[in-house]
């Protein structure tokens, strides 16, 4: 089977990246809260509406990838943070386990029970699924690319990020784990759509499991950060600028380059 390349030319499926062996991680889509246990409930909504990725799960929706989609509001537990010794937004109240708004104003009341529960059932559960995906993808290819999915406020939020968001996509990358090759491959194809593209801003850095981190040169990835204004005005979800997303994202990973 072949696929149209960005520029329109044809390309043969065995210079294409089997699509088994992409893995899209999408963690901050759903506003599910298991429990309120803790929460200043006049706080949930405002923190909710600006830091959920709306719509990244419809986003990245690429057929034939397998997605894994934390089915839990990242105000509730945030899987992509570090231990709380290593997570640099913990002292801003935004480990794994959110204390504090995107303002710096109470979100939750701490409970080391708690915190302890929400990080052994949540974020460890969480992780161990990850881990398993990517092992079952390196067994049944011999790769593993990991496209970690998320979307950006267009202004400055808060405490959240001082940095201007102007780029349409941000590209983040990862020393060990982002060849050169998959980076431009990313940057090449947004610009080529007419995109503004940059690396490492206003985010950078990828998810990748513990267990074959700066290990394992056979698992690669990147993160795609999407500009929330391209889908959506006064936090409002433009569906057919979705679609459209959704077809670009279709067509970066059809035409993603075997590494």
């Amino acid at each position: 089977m072949a696929h149209n390349t960005p520029d329109g030319q044809i390309e043969s499926a065995d210079t294409n990246i089997d699509r088994a062996s992409v893995v899209m991680h999408i963690p901050h889509a759903s506003t599910h809260l298991p429990s309120l246990e803790g929460f200043v409930l006049d706080a949930i909504l405002p923190n909710m509406a600006l830091q959920t990725d709306w719509a990244t799960d419809a986003m990245f929706d690429v057929e034939g990838v397998k997605q894994i989609v934390t089915p839990f509001s990242r105000l509730f537990c945030d899987v992509e943070r570090l231990r709380d010794e290593d997570e640099p937004q913990f002292k801003s109240g935004r480990g794994f386990y959110y204390t504090l708004g995107f303002d710096g104003s109470l979100l939750r009341h701490e409970d080391a029970n708690h915190k302890r529960h929400v990080h052994k059932e949540y974020y460890t559960a969480h992780h161990t699924l990850l881990d398993e995906t990517v092992h079952s993808a390196l067994a049944a290819t011999g790769k593993c690319c990991i496209i970690d999915c998320h979307s950006f406020n267009d202004q400055v939020v808060g405490t959240l990020c001082d940095t201007p968001h102007d780029p349409d996509f941000c590209i983040g990358t990862d020393g060990y784990h982002t060849p050169d090759a998959l980076r431009d491959y990313a940057v090449d194809f947004f610009k080529s759509r007419g995109y503004t593209v940059e690396i490492d801003n206003p985010f950078s850095g990828c998810v990748i499991p513990m267990s074959v981190y700066q290990s394992n040169p056979n698992v690669t990835g990147l993160m795609i950060e999407v500009n929330k204004r391209l889908y959506m005005v006064d936090l409002r979800i433009l569906r057919d600028q979705v679609g459209q997303l959704q077809r670009v994202m279709s067509d970066f990973v059809y035409g993603m380059p075997v590494i």
